[in-house]
């Protein structure tokens, strides 16, 4: 198949090359190939890159399996883990503890006790960024999210603005995530 103006954008690990020319489908998928083999090579540890593997990578994912009653200013303590890399979240206290500094994605999402009043908020460093407040005449959800720029050793927590009970159970409804967007 001839293509006679053909354009191609490759965005791969960072790396955006743009290729124009007239060629056919057997030396476009050589082209593809020959971009793909250059760009993993410029990338690759011996060439003096620093790119941390997948498991180095801070990123964590915790639910709530059961309902908590909270004070004003409690942290939520997520307390099932389904993914910690880096080792960053701390189930018992709750709270992220950045493991290397960088730019982090925040998200988190919680359900009310049945037609009860629950706000709460994401703190940064004990500092509130964000909040959410629901009430409803049954069980209500929230969801909010947030990019920080975080140094090592900053924390981050969802925490109460008073006296509530968030909700959960075995169908985990309270979440909360985070993970490193770049260094």
């Amino acid at each position: 198949m001839q293509l006679t103006y053909f354009t191609s954008v490759l965005i791969l690990l960072g790396f955006t090359e743009m290729v124009m020319g007239s060629c056919n489908t057997k030396l476009e998928c050589s082209l593809l190939s020959d971009l793909l083999e250059m760009a993993m090579k410029q990338k690759s540890p011996g060439n003096g890159c620093q790119c941390p593997s997948r498991k180095n990578i801070p990123a964590f994912s915790s639910v709530l399996t059961k309902s908590q009653a909270l004070g004003g200013n409690d942290v939520i303590k997520f307390d099932r883990v389904v993914t910690n890399n880096g080792n960053g979240y701390n189930p018992t206290t709750g709270i992220f503890a950045a493991p290397v500094a960088g730019v982090y994605q925040f998200s988190y999402t919680v359900m009310n006790e049945g037609g009860q009043i629950l706000a709460v908020y994401l703190s940064h460093n004990n500092t509130k960024q964000q909040s959410v407040w629901m009430k409803g005449s049954s069980h209500e959800m929230a969801a909010n999210n947030i990019i920080l720029n975080l140094q090592k050793g900053d924390k981050v927590a969802i925490k109460s603005h008073g006296s509530y009970s968030i909700y959960s159970n075995g169908d985990l409804y309270s979440t909360f995530s985070g993970y490193l967007v770049a260094l």
